[in-house]
């Protein structure tokens, strides 16, 4: 069996073939970033006579998927040379880590794909958006801000920790639970953004947001709000800078388009873009935890076709009185679909009714819609990039 798993001392082959491929600039700070990356994650790698042919990083992460903790790798610096393009060097890669994710209990996979219609064929499916709201600075919403509380600003890598805990504490649609080191990474990596943080009367963290300068607009990159003073507050400190900046943008997890809270919705440019993939690694494992809305279920026989063979079965999923039964049967399925299609419907994108109504799913009406009524309903959300 071939080996692809590349050595700590494999790194300077891994960056080489990293700036090459990106086109990006040699310089301190993104071989420090690229390092720190590949010192935490498992890096692939396919030889191409002295020099790194292809190469991937699959970093260990977990997710709270609605109360629910998931271990999650998310795949990135996905790359090959030119010379080296057109193999399959890249696709072998990705499914030995995949592979491995799953003997490793890995439940689920995230990646930021080049091309969504490419890494469909490993099984990754479209979950997560973006939404962009661009509004001219003289056109924000002036919102009084509180008599009370106060604001401090501070670069990135001055963020107290309490700003950890509040961020973890409203991430409960899949997100990823940073870890110290991602933190870290990423205050290194964004050294140029600033953070404006609210405290409450009695000195606590309530809000913050991280934002940075691009080409004379103000970036939102992450806000994050307890409650309507934290909100207020924050969002007057945005006015404050209508004299700095030409547009502020905010580019929001939440795919939910918020213009009706504006005075005057005409004013702003909104786009929703896609962002990331999903895809899961380890199906049994993710029904046996899944936060079905019901908690009683008579048996379901699903036929779920995937590349994965393990994941690659007829299944009966039944629920009494919230404990989950998933096992394989070689019952007749009265529904029927594939690993990207179930994909969509568990992380909330898009229900199974709605699915099965554009060709997507196949079977048993009352099937299908009883299925459809116990999964999760609220979009999910990723604010991370790897």
């Amino acid at each position: 069996m071939t080996n692809y798993r590349l050595e700590k001392n494999d790194f300077e082959k891994f960056y080489e073939l990293y700036l090459y491929s990106f086109n990006r600039p040699d310089n301190e700070q993104k071989k420090n970033a690229l390092s720190d990356r590949f010192d935490h994650s498992l890096a692939y790698g396919i030889m191409n006579g002295d020099k790194l042919g292809s190469g991937l990083l699959s970093i260990p992460f977990t997710v709270n998927f609605h109360g629910v903790t998931y271990h999650m790798n998310g795949i990135g610096d996905v790359m090959s040379a030119p010379e080296f393009a057109g193999r399959g060097g890249a696709g072998t890669l990705l499914n030995q880590a995949l592979t491995d994710m799953y003997n490793e209990n890995v439940t689920l996979s995230y990646l930021a794909p080049f091309s969504f219609k490419y890494y469909r064929k490993f099984g990754y499916e479209q979950v997560f958006n973006h939404v962009i709201t661009d509004i001219p600075s003289s056109k924000w919403p002036r919102i009084k801000s509180p008599n009370s509380g106060h604001i401090k600003r501070v670069r990135l890598n001055e963020v107290p920790k309490s700003a950890r805990i509040l961020y973890n504490n409203h991430n409960i649609l899949g997100g990823v639970i940073r870890e110290d080191w991602w933190w870290d990474h990423m205050a290194y990596k964004h050294s140029d953004w600033f953070a404006a943080l609210y405290y409450n009367d009695t000195d606590e963290l309530d809000g913050y947001l991280f934002y940075s300068n691009e080409n004379d607009n103000l970036i939102i990159q992450e806000w994050v709000t307890n409650d309507p003073n934290s909100y207020k507050a924050l969002a007057n400190f945005i006015v404050k800078h209508q004299s700095m900046f030409n547009n502020f943008i905010y580019e929001s997890p939440d795919s939910e388009v918020k213009t009706d809270l504006l005075d005057e919705p005409y004013v702003a440019k909104v786009s929703t873009i896609p962002y990331m993939s999903a895809r899961i690694v380890n199906l049994k494992s993710f029904i046996k935890k899944y936060p079905f809305i019901k908690h009683n279920l008579d048996p379901v026989i699903i036929d779920v076709s995937d590349t994965l063979e393990w994941n690659n079965q007829t299944w009966s999923l039944s629920i009494k009185n919230g404990n989950v039964k998933f096992e394989k049967t070689s019952e007749p399925s009265s529904v029927k679909l594939d690993i990207q299609t179930l994909t969509k419907a568990m992380f909330g994108i898009r229900s199974l009714n709605s699915l099965a109504h554009y060709g997507y799913v196949q079977g048993s009406t009352v099937s299908i819609d009883t299925l459809s009524k116990i999964l999760v309903t609220e979009k999910p959300q990723l604010r991370d990039y790897f």
